[in-house]
Formats: structure tokens, sequence, C-alpha cells
């Protein structure tokens, strides 16, 4: 079984994602670094859409940029939104990590906030890295919902991101799953569980293999694949 990830094969992170993937029990094909789309999507099981830089802001209705938006790639963006729509025409599960939560809620119509620090200050609650290593804060799940379920005994999980879904621009059909100790969103899911759309603004791939917020993520992503 394989998937296939939206992050170059060449990439710093490359490792963590692959044995991420494969702790999922599936064998990772990572996008060549030209975001080149693979041809034939066939043989893949599901889509992995990881971190990286930001969404073009346009692309969300903004019509100016922070100065702190970076890393910003429309080929990356455009490719991302293609494989999206192939894999749900598909109907096979989709799946994303911090970027990839950002561009799955861009995706059905919503919005980002473009700096976190400007909506939660940084002494209340801290999402981007100090230094070189990430930030630690509170999870709440909402255990109403599949994702927020699997999260019930999660209290905390990692942080490296400066965006993150403005939950006054939820995209269309998505539900909010997790959310931080001051109410920025860290998990969303489908609506429609046909869907099978799951994603997390942390990043499960730098955790210990058995920290909570990894393993639940492991075990839930297993239970989607389902032909």
């Amino acid at each position: 079984m394989k998937w296939l990830l939206t992050y170059p094969e060449d990439g710093p992170s490359v490792a963590r994602y692959k044995a991420f993937v494969e702790a999922c029990g599936a064998e990772p094909h990572m996008i060549d670094s030209n975001y080149k789309h693979p041809g034939s999507l066939d043989e893949f099981a599901a889509l992995l859409l990881p971190g990286g830089g930001d969404v073009e802001p346009s692309r969300y209705g903004d019509s100016w940029r922070h100065p702190t938006v970076y890393g910003v790639h429309p080929p990356r963006d455009e490719l991302e939104i293609r494989l999206i729509r192939e894999f749900l025409d598909m109907g096979r599960p989709i799946f994303g990590i911090c970027r990839g939560i950002q561009i799955l809620n861009v995706f059905f119509g919503g919005g980002l906030i473009q700096h976190v620090p400007d909506v939660v200050p940084t002494d209340v609650e801290r999402h981007e890295k100090v230094e070189s290593y990430d930030e630690v804060h509170a999870l709440k799940a909402d255990p109403s919902t599949r994702l927020g379920a699997a999260f019930a005994d999660v209290v905390e999980t990692n942080s490296a991101h400066h965006q993150a879904i403005d939950p006054d621009r939820l995209g269309s059909g998505l539900v909010v799953a997790a959310v931080s100790g001051a109410g920025i969103i860290e998990a969303v899911e489908s609506v429609d569980p046909n869907l099978r759309i799951s994603a997390v603004q942390w990043h499960p791939e730098r955790l210990n293999p058995d920290h909570p917020a990894a393993a639940r993520l492991v075990d839930h992503w297993r239970s989607y694949l389902i032909d």
C-alpha cells in the first residue's frame, strides 16, 4: 500500500515523514522537488499533505500579505489543490499535517490566520518554534467527532507554525475536532465520514512514536484505509 506525499524527495524532513507513514503501515512516495504531478494515481491508497511554506494569501481571498508570510510556492499550491480534487473523486483518504490542514481548509473555501501571534499573543500561548525546538501547548479534543474521540486522552501536543485555520472561515464540509488551550484550531475532519478527510496542525512525525498525539493519529489514520 502506497501513500502519495506532497513533500519533495530531497526535503530536509523527508526521513521523518517516511518513518511516520511507515508506522501507519504504508509505503511513502514523495513528490519530486519540481512538484510535478505523478501521473496515474491508481497505486496510491491515500494522499498526505505535509508541512512546508505558507499558502498564497490570494487563494483564500486575502488581498494583503502579512510581512511574516514565507515560502509561498504557487506550483505546490496548484498541485495540492489538484490532487485533493482527484483523491476526492477517487473516494480515497486525504490526510494533512501543519500546512496540510491549511491547504485543505483553503480548498474547501476557508481562510487562514496569516500570523497567529496577532490573534493569540505569545505570552498567552506560543505556536512557533523556540530557537530550534517545537513549542508544546494544551490540546482540547471534541469527543463528538471521530478524530476528537481518538484524542480523548491526549492533553498536549507539539507546535511549530505561525499560521492556522481562521475559525470564522472554516471550510465548507469540515468540522473542528480539536483546539489548543487558547482556541487555535488543531484538528479538523470531514463532516461526511465517507470523504475520509482528517488533518492536524501539529507535527506527529517529529514526536516520539509512542507519544499519544502521534500514536493515536497513526491508529486513527490506519482505520481510514478501507477500500
